[in-house]
């Protein structure tokens, strides 16, 4: 048969492991996706954050350039005077040089700056152009490059000057490796316009290395990085692919890769794909120059957080569900202890014993059908201690009767032969009894053992009194009372005494007492015990009339020892 106590267990796990999982796996899905979130708001924080970098300095690079250019097209006169005044042409060059220098010099990354004329109307080497020839040089005047001897199709040599011309707007240039001073450039050139005709192109050359430092720098958990492709997605800065490396062509797992940074779409999610046989997710910024700032890491790193989230989540649910199991197994025990009390109560009672005790009382259902368990218990107990006085006490004079000094002498025989208890039977017999009742009648007679018995009761206050014959009382002390028997023998003369100085001639008391102490050497039982202290009662009853015979002869009476 399943216990109570399994059963509200059962059930109570039952709706607490059902609550966990529900509210658990929702917790654990709402964090995955917090936690997906917060990642892609990171790196696409991270990624926005470093394109403004990029795009401050790209900006301040144009905004040199936008200077000049604005310089160069404020100081020149009218394009047609450039064409026909060589003389005005020179000047002219000398006026904005000393500007482009400064410029240049002025502006970050700067390596060359360059004032070109338009060829079709000038010189082929007319304008000016002065650049570094190593990093850490100064600007040095170097002749420009000579038009005629270069098509206006060979982008890879003029295409700086008809690129832009073209375009009919200031234009980023792609990068490119000038093998000169082996330095990676790009270029930003400006177009000149005056009187809707192009008048040649204002440009400077910036050392590539000052963005690839800001992409280098970019470091995103453990193992992410930044790079930079064009449009078309081939490769400006990466730190595995060369520069010009088509993405598309180096793994077909990147195809999807380059067809979304082609797009130029970004937004707060990010992207996934395979790189390697590594699963990784980036994002991405499009750059002033047209390039893509891409940021990528692994995403085992990048769901880290998220992990470590869901394991703390099922950790957290595996204690709680712990915890609950804990609490509802000491929930249902305090329940059900009680029950189990009552129950053992019970079958207590039915065995006929009533000496319960229920010691687990509580503020609910249970505990009220405990008190009043216990309030029927404690009635019924208070019956037959009721009963049992009646049984056990004498109904005239409210003394233990002879059955109940029978069950005394059977529990001193008992611990007599468990040991050696400290006890002494005092014997008392009301002396000239029968002379009273035949004087007087027997109702005198039972008023005196009344008066004699309150005596008694009243000088062994803490000593159980049995009335074992008409006349006869025996007192049992125990342990501090057997001590002082002495004293409380002298109390119990005194009382007499006090009472007979107060009573009527024929109401005076004259008791006879004989007591006998325990000796383990000699009493076997103990009716060894009573039969001293009997005899010695007698004794004392002898002495007593010897007494009184005397004194009524006129004799000195002699003190009774």
């Amino acid at each position: 048969m399943r216990s109570i106590q399994t059963k509200f267990i059962a059930l109570i796990l039952g709706c607490v492991l059902l609550c966990s999982l529900v509210i658990g796996g929702a917790g654990i899905y709402n964090a995955q996706h917090m936690a997906d979130t917060d990642s892609a708001q990171i790196m696409n924080l991270q990624c926005s954050d470093k394109a403004r970098e990029m795009n401050a300095l790209l900006s301040r690079i144009e905004q040199s350039v936008k200077t000049l250019a604005v310089y160069a097209s404020g100081h020149l006169e009218s394009a047609e005077r450039l064409k026909s005044d060589p003389g005005y042409l020179e000047s002219y060059t000398r006026q904005v040089e000393p500007v482009a220098v400064n410029a240049a010099a002025n502006t970050e990354g700067a390596m060359a700056v360059y004032v070109r004329y338009n060829p079709e109307f000038t010189p082929p080497t007319s304008g000016l152009f002065w650049s570094k020839t190593s990093l850490d040089g100064s600007f040095r005047q170097l002749t420009p490059t000579d038009f005629s001897g270069y098509s206006p199709e060979d982008t890879e040599h003029v295409g700086w000057y008809y690129i832009p011309v073209k375009n009919g707007k200031p234009t980023w240039m792609a990068p490119y490796l000038n093998e000169n001073i082996n330095v990676k450039m790009i270029s930003y050139v400006i177009p000149l316009y005056m009187d809707n005709e192009t008048v040649g192109v204002v440009g400077m050359d910036i050392d590539f290395a000052v963005l690839e430092e800001l992409v280098d720098s970019t470091r995103l958990y453990q193992n992410g990085y930044a790079f930079l492709v064009d449009d078309a997605g081939n490769v400006v800065c990466h730190k595995e692919l060369a520069m010009g490396t088509s993405m598309a062509k180096t793994d077909a797992s990147l195809q999807l890769v380059a067809e979304e940074l082609g797009n130029g779409t970004s937004g707060s999610s990010l992207f996934s794909y395979t790189w390697q046989g590594q699963q990784r997710r980036m994002a991405f910024r499009s750059l002033n120059n047209g390039m893509r700032l891409v940021v990528t890491a692994p995403a085992t790193e990048i769901d880290a957080a998220k992990n470590r989230l869901v394991l703390q989540s099922l950790a957290a649910l595996a204690a709680i569900s712990a915890l609950s199991v804990l609490l509802t197994v000491c929930m249902t025990r305090r329940l059900v202890k009680p029950l189990k009390e009552l129950n053992a109560a019970a079958q207590k009672i039915a065995a006929g014993d009533l000496s319960i005790s229920l010691t687990q009382p509580t503020k609910d259902e249970v505990g009220v059908l405990a008190e009043s368990f216990q309030q029927t218990v404690n009635q019924l107990q208070k019956y037959i201690n009721y009963i049992n006085g009646l049984a056990y006490r004498d109904p005239m004079t409210g003394a233990k009767n002879k059955a109940a000094y029978q069950e005394a002498e059977h529990r001193l025989e008992d611990q007599m032969r468990m040991g050696r208890p400290t006890f002494a039977v005092l014997m008392l017999d009301i002396n000239d009894l029968k002379s009273v009742n035949d004087s007087y009648g027997h109702d005198f007679g039972d008023m005196l053992i009344i008066d004699a018995c309150k005596i008694i009761s009243k000088s062994f206050q803490h000593s159980p009194v049995y009335r074992i014959g008409g006349d006869e009382f025996v007192v049992i002390l125990e342990n501090d009372d057997c001590e002082r028997y002495a004293a409380l023998l002298e109390v119990f003369e005194q009382e007499i005494q006090a009472h007979n100085r107060q009573a009527r001639p024929d109401s005076q008391l004259s008791i006879a007492r004989g007591i006998a102490l325990y000796d383990s050497a000699t009493d076997l039982v103990f009716a060894n015990v009573f039969k001293r202290a009997d005899d010695a009662m007698y004794q004392n009853k002898a002495a007593m009339k010897e007494r009184a015979a005397r004194a009524k002869a006129g004799a000195e009476p002699e003190p009774v020892l």
